[in-house]
């Protein structure tokens, strides 16, 4: 081995995660490609590694840790100054009460900021300072704010000059490099790895730029200089010979274990899961191949080349985190990777890819997907119908859901998604409260679902057309009962309509048309004969049918009349 050309070949998700971490890390600029599988450094690009690994998660999550929240509001101080506190309203003083109690207090004591302190060279004291600030009190209720804004403001003043030298300390280049990277450490590091280096709560080291340095970096030097005649054993990653089988996977999360308690886990109870030191620096580069953004984090196994695989997570990453800085109420991780896909699979591209695996972190652990040919089709198709969904969801007991993550979902397990249209139809037939979607949404729905359905062949007849009188003739159906003064019977025909309809029968579901139809005297539209055809054209025809009778708004009429 030499240090002109260090090569690592795409291998198993993790591990090419960990490769996309690593080249974030050091800059496509520091890399040579090889091949489509293959990638190549020089032992130069691990000259300061520690700096630049923590460098790399401060500078892309920066405006989501906690220590921008405490720096962030600097601005707000110079704007009540400037304008010589005109301005400061009762609105204001509760978002700085706010400010104090939940953010700087909170963080300035936390435990992880305490062994930070003594890293930094700056002489402030952040927790004498953290003891002296407190929450202003606000107008008795027998007060109003502009009596007391005097009082008030002078007590703003007093805090401000406090938070003031809190954030300068923060902003410092160590309240920077110690404070930002102990949040990183929790919220995006720790949930790739754990347990060894500065994630040991035994460790002796309270540097961890040293600690990684040591651990990780230090080993991987030595080790591409050490002649290697002396190695006995082999990399269980990469077949690189090794000395012994010191070096595992066990501070992996959900993936390593540690040998020396679990021998059931391997061969015949005799450990042979040894990994060399490059392999090891390249796991630890793991969380930085994903994206992580609120506990939940996103990584695509394009492993058909190197190069789709660095664009398509750096598409995502670009995507999720714009997001989060427009302010979408929810950052939502399947609209990145919707989004990435429909600029990576453009064209001709997406019918030349095999399928991908996708892979999701949530609540502490991976949940995998094949993106296969036939989704990237589906989502082709219905991108306009899809994008119509980010903002709507709905919410049952202490649980949100949100309905474009609850179709991508069901879109990437090859599911249809009549239960969830035939749920979200009943909710709104019922009147739930915490809806936040109408019956456009499920029209968008029933929209995909058609896609879907013809993607798989189980809808070939069908058209998105006549899915659309389909609805239409629901809203016709309203109107006829409405003009004969019966529209109260409207909601128990529909629920006798979703019953038939769940239980797929279509006999009951034909019996209740063709009595209400003779009820108003009308001919049952021809369009109906087809949901004889199969299952899902009786459902996808119903369905829209049903949202057809409940869509009363009068936006859907004006359209069409």
């Amino acid at each position: 081995m030499n240090d002109i050309g260090i090569e690592v070949t795409l291998k198993e998700w993790l591990y090419n995660a960990g490769i996309v971490g690593f080249v974030n890390i050091v800059g496509k600029e520091n890399i040579n490609v090889v091949d489509n599988s293959t990638i190549s450094f020089s032992k130069e690009v691990l000259h300061g590694f520690e700096n630049k690994y923590f460098e790399y998660f401060i500078d892309t999550y920066e405006k989501l840790l906690p220590w921008y929240k405490i720096i962030s509001y600097e601005s707000e101080i110079i704007r009540f100054e400037n304008n010589d506190f005109d301005t400061f309203d009762e609105k204001n003083l509760e978002q700085l009460n706010t400010y104090i109690k939940d953010i700087v207090k909170k963080y300035i004591k936390s435990n992880s900021y305490k062994a930070a302190y003594p890293l930094m060279k700056n002489e402030t004291d952040l927790l004498d300072l953290e003891k002296k600030l407190k929450t202003i009190p606000t107008p008795k209720k027998s007060e109003t704010f502009s009596d007391k804004k005097a009082v008030i403001v002078d007590e703003v003043k007093e805090r401000f000059s406090i938070l003031k030298n809190i954030i300068t300390c923060c902003k410092s280049q160590d309240g920077r490099r110690y404070l930002a990277g102990k949040n990183v450490i929790y919220n995006q590091i720790k949930n790739g790895w754990d347990g060894v280096c500065f994630l040991n709560p035994q460790t002796k080291e309270k540097d961890m730029y040293v600690d990684f340095k040591n651990h990780f970096v230090t080993p991987t030097e030595e080790y591409i200089d050490e002649e290697d005649t002396k190695r006995k054993y082999h990399c269980f990653v990469c077949d690189r010979s090794i000395k012994n089988l010191n070096l595992d996977l066990s501070f992996l999360n959900q993936t390593g274990f540690d040998t020396s308690r679990k021998s059931s886990h391997v061969w015949n109870f005799t450990n042979d899961v040894g990994i060399c030191p490059i392999c090891r620096l390249i796991y630890s580069c793991a969380p930085a191949g994903f994206t992580y953004v609120y506990n939940q984090g996103l990584f695509v196994n394009d492993s058909t080349t190197i190069e789709n695989l660095l664009r398509v997570n750096d598409n995502i990453k670009m995507s999720t985190l714009q997001q989060n800085d427009t302010s979408v109420r929810t950052v939502n991780t399947y609209y990145a990777l919707t989004k990435a896909i429909q600029e990576q699979f453009s064209g001709k591209m997406k019918f030349e890819l095999a399928d991908i695996q996708i892979v999701r972190y949530e609540n502490e652990s991976y949940r995998f997907n094949v993106l296969s040919r036939l989704t990237l089709s589906v989502l082709n198709q219905s991108k306009e119908a899809i994008i119509k969904l980010l903002n709507t969801g709905f919410r049952e007991g202490n649980t949100n859901f949100n309905l474009y993550e609850l179709v991508m979902k069901k879109l990437f397990n090859n599911e249809n998604l009549f239960t969830s249209i035939h749920k979200l139809i009943i909710y709104k037939l019922s009147n739930v409260s915490n809806l936040y979607y109408n019956i456009g949404h499920v029209n968008h729905m029933l929209e995909i679902n058609t896609n879907f359905l013809r993607e798989v062949g189980r809808m070939e007849g069908l058209v998105k057309e006549e899915v659309r009188k389909a609805n239409q003739f629901g809203y016709y159906f309203r109107k006829a009962y409405k003009d004969k003064g019966s529209d109260n019977k409207l909601s128990g025909i529909s629920y006798k309509l979703l019953n038939a309809l769940k239980t797929n029968n279509i006999n009951m579901f034909m019996d209740v048309l063709l009595n209400c139809y003779s009820y108003l005297k009308k001919q049952v539209p021809e369009l109906f004969l087809q949901v004889f055809t199969n299952d899902e054209t009786f459902k996808t025809i119903g369905y829209a049918f049903v949202a057809g009778i409940i869509d009363n708004s009068i936006k859907n009429e004006e359209g069409r009349e």
